[in-house]
């Protein structure tokens, strides 16, 4: 009876040891996916902040980031060093927490941002005290630090300095997720160039008057009074023109490829809509809007219009054969045409003025272009009966399909939409 007892005992001390060992493992596992769903918010809330790319100045843009990981995450402070890719030398863009440190500390963090860029591979030591080639008085000697490189198609664009309080260290798992958050850094900063760099491209072009033909442009040179602020009710024809899908396209390639594609493009089109007419209103990306009719007005605009399109996607098939061998990616454009009333003029102000136009028949050549498929050029009814008469005598086009009719977005009424056949793409 006794040697009962003890095995119910032996058992029972064995059922508890296995019910805390249970415990602890459902703690652990708890644990973890608490961490993992505070991680990806983390990274959700970085993502987040990529849309105020246009909206804020240069330094502005990355603090933001850099206090998305110190509200989350105990950090003393967080810098972002980039490469200045004219100078080739590294730079403090950001510096986000507490900002007092010693001639020690700035010596160990300048040595270790070295280390971590040549290296490509992070560099991070537990005890900032220890580290040093001297003293560290304070509370800058009492924290672990580490830096990690911020990589775009094997090359180091910069590094990300992260310093922990003396209590924190940088554990495996919170490495690993930091890498994760450089990879985001890494994806903004080439976002970021790309689109100031398009942004210098197009105020390039704003100022270099290439916006106008040298027709338009000399008319308006040569009569001062066209060059004021404001506008007058005009019927043009619209032009919209996009290249489809580059935008994912473009998350592929380098950022100067992708600037460098773009321009070629541009310089491309832009002599084709001069040559027809047309006025180049504005760049929206890799968007074009394109207008026939102001400040010039022409009889023969809507076919000088459709000209224009049908010229740009031969260009294009032409372009793709050229570029091809420079292993570029081949483009597809989608166009949409429309005619209408608008309010044609300069907007700005005195010293910096864009002439565009603004209304309702703008918005319908937009929305007409986004249900246009590739290399497929789409025009309104209203186009149609301005060319009905002549149309035949337009080079290259064979036929105007009746489509069904649309309800566009933002409309009450179904409009109707005529496709241009061309009888060559050559």
């Amino acid at each position: 009876m006794v040697s009962d007892i003890k095995n119910d005992t032996d058992d029972l001390a064995r059922l508890i040891k296995e019910r805390d060992i249970y415990k602890l493992q459902v703690a652990k596992i708890q644990a973890g996916y608490e961490e993992k769903i505070k991680e990806l918010s983390i990274l959700k809330e970085l993502g987040e902040t990529l849309r105020f790319i246009s909206d804020l100045d240069t330094k502005m843009f990355w603090e933001n980031q850099l206090s998305v990981l110190i509200r989350n995450i105990s950090f003393e402070n967080v810098t972002l060093i980039l490469l200045n890719q004219e100078l080739q030398v590294l730079e403090e863009v950001a510096f986000v927490g507490k900002a007092e440190r010693s001639a020690g500390l700035r010596q160990i963090e300048e040595e270790m941002t070295k280390q971590a860029y040549m290296s490509k591979q992070s560099v991070g030591v537990s005890n900032i005290q220890k580290a040093g080639r001297r003293e560290i008085s304070g509370e800058d000697g009492s924290g672990s630090l580490v830096c990690l490189p911020v990589l775009h198609n094997k090359s180091c664009i910069g590094v990300l300095r992260l310093r922990r309080a003396k209590s924190k260290d940088f554990g495996p798992n919170l490495l690993r997720f930091l890498t994760l958050v450089t990879d985001g850094f890494a994806t903004g900063i080439i976002l970021h160039r790309i689109y100031h760099q398009l942004t210098h491209s197009e105020t390039q072009r704003l100022m270099l008057g290439r916006f106008f033909s040298a027709q338009v442009k000399e008319k308006i040179l040569s009569t001062k009074e066209n060059l004021r602020l404001g506008g007058e009710r005009k019927t043009v024809t619209i032009l919209f023109a996009d290249l489809e899908g580059f935008t994912s396209m473009s998350e592929k390639i380098d950022h100067e490829k992708v600037v460098e594609i773009l321009n070629s493009y541009f310089s491309l089109m832009t002599p084709i809509i001069f040559q027809y007419n047309g006025t180049l209103d504005k760049l929206m990306g890799d968007g074009m809007l394109a207008v026939f009719g102001a400040p010039l007005d022409h009889e023969d605009d809507p076919y000088q219009a459709v000209r224009t399109a049908i010229e740009m996607i031969k260009a294009l098939g032409r372009f793709n054969e050229e570029t091809r061998q420079k292993g570029w990616p081949s483009l597809n454009l989608t166009i949409g045409i429309n005619s209408g009333e608008v309010v044609a003029g300069y907007i700005g102000s005195e010293a910096h003025m864009n002439y565009t136009v603004i209304g309702d028949a703008v918005n319908v050549a937009q929305r007409i272009q986004s249900i246009a498929e590739s290399n497929q050029i789409l025009i309104s009814g209203s186009v149609r009966d301005l060319i009905l008469d002549k149309w035949t005598d337009i080079d290259d086009l064979k036929q105007l399909n009746r489509l069904p009719s649309r309800k566009l977005k933002g409309k009450e009424k179904e409009i109707d939409i005529y496709e241009v056949q061309l009888g060559t793409t050559g």
